[in-house]
């Protein structure tokens, strides 16, 4: 059985053929082009991507970091505070104590020389001389004036308790007030410090799993900044300047960085990425 193939091209015709397809040659063409420059523009975007995150996270970290931190230094605070109130206060008793005490002895003071002068005063009717009568009675004029100046400094030790006891409320006030903001706080921090953490946690899961998409032959020096400078380990970079130190970077360097190569500021070590 013959089938019938239809005509056959000559070599004449063969330019008509090849005509047929250049078109879609010329597709192919076009087509190969965007694919392999697209590639080398997924992997710049890529890279700065990953890199923009990983500072994004490690500032959150950061942040997370400082705010733990924060809570017992505002602790400390809170105690160095209550220890200076309560040292105040202690300080206005002891000095209510001191006066009363310095009260006390000059009243014991006067009721001695009070006795003396009755002591005196029994005795005048007994002289049996005028020299041995005028010396009792200058001793008593002695004592009544050492009664005087001991009554009078009584009375100022008792004003002066006084006062200082119209303080002492206002102390114990204070105390008071600074001990419930220190449990207020100390409460508050225990319920964000598990907060934090948790975040802390998840943050850093997050780091770990944008450290992993980072190329292993930068993933060394990656982790070496970052040892070292946490958070400070990147920085964009905002025309050629460095974000982190604004220092001029070369031409080259903005060069390798639009290739997708991940180098370092020769000012400040931090990362470089390109800023969106």
């Amino acid at each position: 059985m013959h089938i019938d193939c239809g005509p056959v091209a000559s070599h004449g015709s063969r330019p008509d053929f090849l005509e047929q397809f250049q078109p879609f040659a010329r597709s192919a063409r076009l087509l190969r082009t965007p694919f392999a420059s697209g590639n080398h523009s997924m992997s710049l975007a890529v890279t700065a991507d990953i890199l923009r995150t990983l500072h994004r996270l490690h500032q959150q970290l950061a942040d997370l970091k400082d705010r733990l931190a924060a809570g017992p230094r505002q602790l400390l605070a809170r105690g160095k505070l209550l220890e200076l109130s309560e040292a105040a206060r202690t300080a206005i008793q002891d000095n209510i104590k001191k006066e009363k005490v310095s009260a006390d002895q000059k009243q014991l003071q006067l009721k001695s020389d009070e006795a003396k002068i009755l002591n005196l005063d029994s005795k005048l009717n007994a002289c049996k001389t005028n020299r041995e009568y005028q010396t009792l009675r200058e001793q008593i004029a002695a004592f009544r004036m050492a009664t005087k100046v001991l009554e009078d400094e009584i009375l100022e030790a008792l004003e002066r308790i006084d006062a200082v006891k119209k303080t002492l409320p206002a102390a114990e006030s204070e105390v008071a007030s600074i001990k419930k903001q220190l449990a207020d706080t100390r409460s508050q921090i225990a319920g964000e410090t598990a907060t934090l953490e948790a975040e802390v946690a998840r943050i850093s899961g997050d780091l770990i799993c944008a450290e992993g998409e980072l190329p292993a032959d930068s993933l060394e020096s990656y982790r070496r900044v970052a040892k070292s400078k946490g958070a400070d380990s990147l920085a964009s970079v905002e025309g050629e300047s460095c974000g982190g130190c604004f220092q001029q970077i070369t031409g080259n360097m903005v060069a390798e960085l639009k290739m997708g190569k991940i180098i370092a500021c020769r000012s400040c070590g931090r990362l470089l990425y390109l800023a969106k």
